[in-house]
């Protein structure tokens, strides 16, 4: 029993350090309080609470008593459980908690039914309640205890206070959301609860109830909690940052528990978020009421909506929150998503830039100022899209062609690692591949090639010799597909099949989406270049549309196009015709050269030898043969007559 006194007397010193006589509003409070005081030495803790509780009730602003209330019910709580019993019930809940799944922690059905043991006669019980509420629901423990929060028994109301704010950071969230409710008792008891859990990420909302709440009381016990003389608008910006870049006063990954929460009076509603977004939907809400109280945030809010509809993008099925995003973002000013723009620049925020760049890409828009500065940034993805957003918008300088010359030759080649001893076989299916635009990388013997498949980044297939100098097929097989990396890759073994660059090819999986990007945006400033190639200020970038044309369709074939208006030498119409006369093309990319060739020729006079184009209209295209004849009239190289039969 003596350690208890001594726990006992450690409490009340504590309580004495927070709080003095002086602090509370009036004479009567003063002489509750003193009389609370003496009862809580003598160790009378029921009359101390008993006058704790009446100043609350008479002042339900007085933070002080409802912290001293508490603090006299702890200690209580301390002279029943010395023996240790709340320690193994506790840990009995600890593991009961862990076993448990996120679903059963969001019953709040459940969880209502679980939180009214903690409104209870007995201290004890009481303590075993909120405990066990609280390991097993999370933050979602908070919806039955907010909506005491309002209840006409002020004992319930006190006890959902006490409860809260046992609860430490989990109920953090919820509360800040309760205290918005249109209720007072729930605003007044969620303060007070937020004032015990002390958490810094609620100062910007005190700062905001203590200036601007309707409700007197309210707006008392909120300056009484004040931690910043800062305004309320800088410290939500501040404090949504926060939140944004999840920084140290951010929300941790154990509080996320992918939902928000809404309140209608004393009813707490959560409501499913993507976990990626919880953050930034806080982030949001609170841009959105410094808005309110006339901090100009729309800066911050496009680089918000745009980061959301980059996740969402990803995410399947959320096609339609990304477009309602989307469109939040386009009802800004243009200034805005473009001082938008350069801050996602300079955090080096490649998404968020990207969708800022395409919002910039459209209807209307006249000031590019963003567009240009993130055309400066070091970034690839980023510059290359400004880049091709800006050609879109008439805006063909040197700097924006030169930069979608670089983009075109962004490349994410294939690779297939040969592991051969035969030199010759080896360098045959290089070669081959090669041509096909496919980088080989051969290994003479198994330990090499187990070498260069650790150091690979990407690799689209193998190809092994059965029969290797130092390895058997087999085990360097069995190597690769021990590798993460590399267990959907396709492994062919030489000696057991017929096989052929072709084959290798055909068992290419879909690219990465990283290893894709490079290829669309090759493709889109491939398509971009076309408008400056109209208008004859593409010839610095005629070297990388050529180097293009050999790339998969949907870069080769916009270069193609380009080439017609920008290419002017018997080089470049030798590239085009090059393709036309491959029957390995496709019939897009050769028809794209054909028409690019008349182009030419309608430009510049220069000419090719008609036979190539009179050769593939025998194969049976239609889109090709037609191609050709519009290139042979072009030309003047000779008329090819047709008759009528049935």
């Amino acid at each position: 029993m003596s350690f208890t006194r001594v726990s006992t007397s450690l409490v009340l010193g504590l309580a004495i350090s927070l709080t003095s006589a002086t602090q509370l509003s009036a004479q009567d409070d003063s002489n509750l309080f003193e009389q609370g005081m003496v009862a809580f030495h003598n160790g009378n803790f029921d009359l101390a609470q008993s006058k704790f509780r009446q100043i609350v009730s008479e002042n339900p602003s007085n933070a002080d008593a409802l912290l001293l209330l508490h603090q006299s019910e702890d200690a209580l709580l301390e002279l029943l459980i010395a023996g240790g019993e709340f320690e193994t019930f506790a840990r009995e809940m600890l593991t009961a908690a862990r076993t448990s799944g996120r679903a059963a922690m969001r019953d709040t059905d459940a969880a209502a039914k679980a939180a009214e043991a903690c409104f209870g006669e007995s201290y004890q019980d009481r303590a075993k309640a909120i405990f066990a509420l609280h390991q097993n629901y999370g933050p979602f423990a908070a919806v039955p205890l907010v909506h005491a929060l309002g209840d006409s028994d002020e004992s319930r109301r006190l006890a959902a206070v006490y409860a809260l704010s046992r609860m430490g950071a989990n109920v953090v969230m919820p509360l800040m959301t309760a205290a918005r409710s249109s209720n007072v008792e729930v605003r007044l008891g969620s303060l007070h609860a937020l004032n015990v859990l002390n958490d810094r990420r609620a100062s910007a909302l005190i700062s905001d109830m203590a200036v601007n709440d309707t409700d007197g009381s309210v707006r008392a016990l909120a300056s009484e909690m004040l931690q910043s003389s800062a305004s309320a608008s800088s410290q939500l910006v501040a404090q949504a940052w926060s939140f944004f870049n999840h920084d140290a006063n951010g929300m941790s990954s154990i509080e996320n528990h992918g939902a928000m929460f809404s309140i209608d009076g004393r009813n707490l509603v959560a409501y499913d978020v993507p976990q990626a977004l919880v953050a930034s939907e806080w982030a949001k809400r609170m841009m959105l009421r410094a808005s309110e109280l006339g901090e100009d945030t729309s800066a911050a809010l496009a680089v918000i909506y745009a980061s959301e509809v980059a996740v969402l993008n990803g995410i399947e099925g959320g096609a339609v929150q990304a477009a309602a995003q989307r469109n939040a973002l386009l009802t800004l000013s243009t200034p805005a998503i473009n001082a938008g723009l350069e801050y996602a620049v300079n955090g080096d925020m490649v998404a968020t830039a990207q969708q800022l760049i395409s919002v910039l890409d459209g209807a209307g828009n006249r000031d590019w100022s963003g567009l240009y500065s993130a055309m400066a940034s070091n970034v690839p993805m980023i510059s290359h899209s400004a880049a091709v957003a800006l050609s879109n918008r008439g805006q063909q300088g040197s700097s924006v062609v030169q930069n979608l010359a670089s983009a075109v030759r962004l490349e994410s080649r294939r690779i297939v690692h040969i592991i051969d001893g035969d030199s010759v076989r080896a360098n045959s299916m290089r070669v081959a591949l090669n041509d096909m635009g496919v980088s080989a990388i051969v290994s003479a013997d198994g330990a090499a090639g187990l070498v260069n498949m650790h150091l690979a980044a990407n690799v689209d297939a193998f190809v092994i010799a059965d029969v290797l100098p130092d390895l058997y097929a087999s085990r360097v097989s069995k190597n690769i597909k021990a590798d993460p990396r590399f267990s959907d890759v396709a492994i062919h073994i030489l000696g057991e099949e017929e096989l052929t660059a072709y084959d290798v090819m055909e068992s290419f999986g879909d690219l990465s989406s990283a290893r894709q990007a490079y290829v669309d945006m090759a493709a889109a400033a491939a398509t971009a270049l076309l408008h400056p190639a109209h208008a004859g200020m593409a010839d610095s970038a005629v070297g990388s549309l050529v180097g293009a044309l050999n790339r998969d369709d949907m870069v080769a074939v916009p270069a193609a196009m380009a080439l017609g208006y920008a290419g002017a030498s018997s080089d470049v119409a030798d590239a085009l015709i090059s393709v036309m006369a491959d029957t390995e093309r496709s019939s897009k990319v050769r028809v794209a050269s054909a028409n690019a060739l008349s182009n030419m020729f309608a430009r510049t006079g220069v000419a090719v030898d008609a036979t190539y184009f009179q050769s593939a209209m025998t194969e049976g295209d239609a889109a090709l043969s037609e191609a050709c004849a519009r290139t042979i009239g072009v030309m003047s190289a000779g008329h090819i007559s047709a008759g009528v039969s049935l």
